[in-house]
């Protein structure tokens, strides 16, 4: 005989009585319910945590030679999505948290019922109802007392089979509940004790932490004179307290006036020494350790960000909550599939995907990065939109630089670039025998890049154009406004304008240089990361300053033509005065200039993509005309091809080269496609 059967034998003679321990816990004058009910630290804890496990989808799976399969027709499956007649599942899952929390034992009815969908119902029973708990072996219950309050009927006992207990662990035996809010009656004591004395004091005033002080050489005191002042204080300056005057209007935070020498004196006590404040914060962070949760989820606090917020918010379900989800779906799954008769590969389990999947935007790029390439058709999108379908909407568009085990990243989507992977067919760098001839990569700058570089040019010129037209009139005041004969005219420093438009075009020239470099990285069949940023930079300083050079040798240009005197200089030229130079500076030749710096970095760092690949394979590097009226040395040009590491036919490494003069490199809108053969 084993040593539950030996415990059962003599059951008639030892009968364990599991008493109510949580109805047990009264705090002064209130039990658990009361409790939950008035007291605001416990009822924000475990009404957040019940909440937010009972929004949780309660799903039902089943395993097969598939996988697992959502189960939705089974018995099981109809039980859950409708336990009964008077509770939707959220309203059952809530119910069984929070008796969880309150009480350390919460209960499930489950029977047959005939006009349930199911066939089954699956009621909770509210905790407080259990009186006792009859255990045969003390660690399962055998029957439950239960008092239903609102019958006038005796309190009735029932046998425990036709229940699903859900039960936290107490010390005391396997049968008992162990009620968390237990451990919190010293707690919850201490504040009910703040409250009552704050209520007092402001019952009275609020002048607790003060007392009137009548010298002892003031004139004495009659007791009619005595009885006199107080019934005056208290009448003005009681706060409605008491409960004759609670109707009436008082004088409750305004000036006393005192008689005979008598002075209103602090006592030493008050809110601050008293540390209200504090002992509420302590609380609440007591109330949340016993449930394991982070006070920050429920209260507020100066130190909380939103990423910290964030994170908490998936530590939520993933730390705090995981093991009560744990304990209510292994309850569950051991309790129905045993009584219902569905098959033992029949199980449920809360979706934690639902609240962890992260936002849209995360849900999306996690998606694609690992399928490889786009997962929506265009319909699919337009009717998220409520659109309707298109001509060839129901295909899956699959840009040509995402091929399914390409080398492309699924998120590059760059038509600048995009047709370059299409003829990257091979694994390696290296492979013996390539798939395609070429793999090539395109030089050419998107239109943002442009825009940038042209902002920038565009607010150094507002700046310049502010100090050099002072100077100027400064100058021609002083009759020195013509240049000197051996260097810059005293208005115009090209030392100082040259630095300062390269620091401002610099970090933009470098950041879309790397940009550039790590996509034709990509494109010549290597690993974006294989490009090598810290190579480039004296390139970019120095390109930047060439740029730099260039632009304000222009305008410097420019300038001195406005101070021509002969007769052929038209007046009606937007250029004839230094204002029309900064406003001609400041528009469509900026744009020009962001074009022809844009072309010239996207070509050099896709030419340094290509030094810097590892292959076998030869490199070379191909112009390419993109102008409708381009300059005719540039047309001849078209399609030259050359080694990677030659010049081109008119000395230039690359379109926009800073190194050639102004006639070839200026507002060049020519671009470079590098190759591997």
């Amino acid at each position: 005989m084993g040593i539950l059967d030996s415990w059962r034998a003599r059951a008639y003679r030892r009968r364990v009585v599991v008493v109510r321990s949580a109805v047990a816990s009264w705090v002064g004058a209130m039990d658990a319910a009361e409790m939950y009910r008035t007291q605001p630290a416990l009822r924000a804890v475990v009404s957040f945590m019940a909440d937010n496990v009972a929004c949780l989808p309660l799903k039902v799976y089943r395993m097969d030679e598939n996988g697992r399969t959502r189960d939705r027709e089974s018995v099981m499956a109809q039980l859950i999505a409708r336990p009964s007649a008077v509770q939707t599942t959220y309203e059952f899952v809530a119910s069984v948290m929070t008796d969880l929390k309150l009480y350390g034992r919460a209960l499930a009815y489950v029977v047959e019922d005939a006009d349930a969908p199911s066939g089954w119902t699956m009621l909770q029973i509210p905790a407080a109802w259990v009186v006792d708990v009859d255990t045969l072996d003390g660690f399962t219950p055998s029957r439950y007392k239960i008092d239903n309050p609102v019958t006038d009927a005796a309190p009735q006992w029932f046998d425990a089979s036709d229940f699903i207990e859900f039960r936290h662990y107490d010390p005391y035996g396997g049968a008992v509940a162990g009620a968390p809010i237990d451990a919190l009656k010293q707690v919850l004591t201490e504040q009910i004790s703040a409250w009552a004395f704050r209520n007092s004091v402001w019952k009275n005033g609020g002048w607790v932490n003060r007392y009137l002080y009548r010298p002892a050489n003031a004139p004495e005191w009659s007791p009619e004179a005595r009885n006199r002042f107080a019934r005056s204080w208290k009448s003005k300056f009681a706060g409605g307290g008491d409960d004759a005057n609670a109707g009436e209007s008082t004088d409750t935070g305004g000036t006393p006036l005192l008689e005979d020498g008598m002075e209103l004196r602090d006592s030493g006590f008050n809110a601050r020494e008293a540390q209200w404040v504090e002992a509420t914060r302590i609380a609440r962070e007591d109330v949340a350790a016993v449930y394991h949760i982070n006070p920050s989820l429920i209260w507020h606090t100066d130190a909380q960000t939103y990423a910290s917020a964030k994170d908490n918010a998936r530590a939520l379900y993933a730390e705090a909550l995981a093991p009560d989800l744990a304990m209510i779906s292994q309850r569950l799954n051991a309790e129905l599939v045993k009584r219902l008769g569905v098959p033992a590969d029949t199980y449920c389990e809360f979706d934690l995907q639902a609240k962890l999947q992260g936002s849209f935007e995360e849900q999306a790029s996690v998606l694609q990065s690992s399928v490889g390439r786009p997962w929506m058709t265009v319909d699919e999108a337009r009717s998220r939109l409520n659109l309707p379908p298109i001509e060839g909407g129901s295909e899956l568009t699959v840009p040509l630089n995402v091929l399914v085990g390409g080398l492309a990243s699924p998120n590059d989507t760059d038509p600048t670039s995009g047709y370059n992977a299409a003829q990257v067919q091979v694994k390696s760098v290296d492979d013996d025998e390539p798939a395609t001839v070429e793999i090539k990569s395109s030089g050419k700058p998107t239109q943002a890049d442009a825009d940038a570089l042209a902002d920038a040019i565009r607010k150094f010129t507002k700046r310049q154009r502010k100090r050099v037209l002072q100077d100027m009139d400064k100058a021609a005041k002083a009759g020195t406004v013509h240049a000197k004969a051996d260097g810059d005219p005293d208005w115009f420093d090209s030392e100082r304008w040259n630095r300062e438009l390269a620091e401002d075009i610099e970090p933009i020239l470098l950041a879309q240089a790397t940009k550039r470099g790590r996509r034709s990285m990509r494109d010549l069949g290597g690993d974006s990361d294989w490009f090598d940023d810290s190579r480039i930079a004296d390139y970019i300083a120095a390109m930047a300053v060439g740029k730099a050079t260039a632009v304000n040798a222009i305008t410097l240009k420019q300038l001195m033509r406005t101070l021509d005197d002969s007769e052929d200089m038209d007046e009606s030229n937007q250029g004839a005065t230094a204002a029309g130079v900064f406003d001609m500076a400041e528009g469509e030749r900026a744009d020009r200039q962001g074009v022809s710096f844009a072309t010239a970095v996207a070509g050099w760092a896709a030419l340094e993509a290509c030094r810097q690949v590892q292959t076998r394979k030869r490199r070379m590097k191909r112009w390419v005309v993109n102008s409708s009226n381009p300059r005719a040395s540039h047309a001849a040009m078209d399609g030259e091809t050359v080694e990677y590491d030659q010049q081109f036919s008119n000395g230039a490494n690359y379109p926009g080269d800073w190194r050639l003069p102004p006639d070839e490199s200026c507002n060049c809108q020519c671009s470079m496609e590098v190759i591997l053969r």
